[in-house]
């Protein structure tokens, strides 16, 4: 006759040997649901990861977004490259407005003409920048077709109403 060791008829010993089970069972559909979830993820967004890492990567989001067809890829990739460096040199004006503003700013203790005057400045560049970029978003939109056109110009206005600031927060009252 075999003799069996009476650590296995121990009731307390053999629920511990199936806690341990259950844990060991727990871990590894949790380690399968992590790994699942990342080929998951890594397959679902490897076409915009590979974008975001390409030279023109933008370009080929939008062209995916919104449907493009080769002819109108090609137009609005040239309004682009067209608008690139206006806008760049908007940014500039702007950056060299608000500097000067900010020196004004530092400079005086009191709202002087001299602050007015480059608040003025700021503003109008700003607006002149907004100004540029609501036609070019509304010559790309042209491009599109209709719904996509709609949708393109729905995403880039929070961009033109108030840049750097969703609409919801403005504090106006009139506006809600």
């Amino acid at each position: 006759m075999r003799h069996r060791s009476i650590h296995w008829r121990c009731p307390a010993n053999a629920a511990m040997l199936s806690v341990k089970r259950g844990l060991l069972i727990l871990l590894l559909a949790a380690a399968t649901a992590c790994a699942g979830y990342w080929i998951y993820y890594r397959y679902v967004t490897a076409p915009e990861r590979w974008m975001s890492t390409e030279a023109n990567g933008e370009m080929e989001w939008l062209r995916r977004e919104y449907h493009l067809s080769d002819a109108q890829f090609t137009r609005i990739e040239e309004m682009h490259r067209e608008y690139a460096p206006k806008c760049d040199l908007m940014c500039e004006k702007i950056a060299k407005a608000n500097a000067r503003l900010d020196q004004f700013i530092l400079a005086n203790k009191t709202e002087t003409p001299e602050v007015e005057a480059a608040m003025r400045d700021c503003l109008a560049v700003q607006g002149e920048c907004r100004q540029a970029l609501l036609a070019h978003v509304y010559a790309v939109s042209a491009e599109m077709s209709p719904v996509d056109g709609t949708r393109y110009r729905e995403m880039m206005k929070s961009r033109i109403v108030e840049p750097g600031v969703s609409h919801a927060a403005v504090i106006s009252q009139v506006a809600k």
